[in-house]
């Protein structure tokens, strides 16, 4: 069969300068590379490591920082005891509670029962009274439906003061509109 010729000594090798070193030699040198080559592997690891915890440290304080600037300052509250018998002295910078704060959300059904003309305004106060005061999410459905009921294709529209709850009902009630007359 075809056979090759058998290899010439290297002639190049000796014109090069490369000496092979001895077997000794050889497990040093390739000792050495692997312990630099471990070291850098390692050092990259550890800065990869690094960089993912001060990224997620950063996420952490720009949370923070938000939450923070997000938070409306503390109201002031000036409170005056009053010996008995002095006279009471008038406070220029205390907001007198204007009626509509005295009123429950019971008193505002009621008033949109007793004067039809502004049911719609009188529901939507009560609803909005029922789910910030006292969290009472199912009375603040029922008065907004009763508000969307009385109301005209306007008060359909999402307003920008409207609370979630609102919304929420104001789109299914959109929806329902848009089925209606698809069908």
């Amino acid at each position: 069969m075809n056979e090759q010729p058998p290899l010439e000594p290297d002639t190049v090798t000796p014109w090069l300068g490369v000496s092979r070193l001895p077997e000794a030699e050889v497990g040093v040198l390739r000792q050495a590379v692997f312990d630099r080559t471990t070291r850098v592997l390692r050092r990259r690891r550890w800065l990869r490591r690094g960089a993912v915890a001060l990224a997620l440290c950063a996420c952490y304080i720009a949370g923070a920082a938000t939450v923070h600037l997000l938070t409306p300052p503390p109201s002031v509250v000036t409170v005056v005891v009053k010996e008995p018998g002095e006279p009471a002295l008038p406070m220029p910078n205390v907001e007198h509670p204007s009626p509509e704060k005295e009123t429950t959300a019971i008193a505002m059904e009621w008033d949109a029962l007793d004067h039809p003309e502004k049911k719609v305004e009188s529901y939507r106060r009560a609803g909005d009274r029922y789910l910030t005061e006292s969290n009472d999410v199912q009375a603040a459905v029922r008065c907004y439906k009763q508000m969307l009921d009385a109301g005209t294709e306007q008060d359909l529209v999402i307003a920008p003061d409207d609370n979630w709850l609102l919304m929420a009902l104001k789109e299914a009630r959109q929806k329902e509109k848009f089925d209606a007359k698809r069908n």
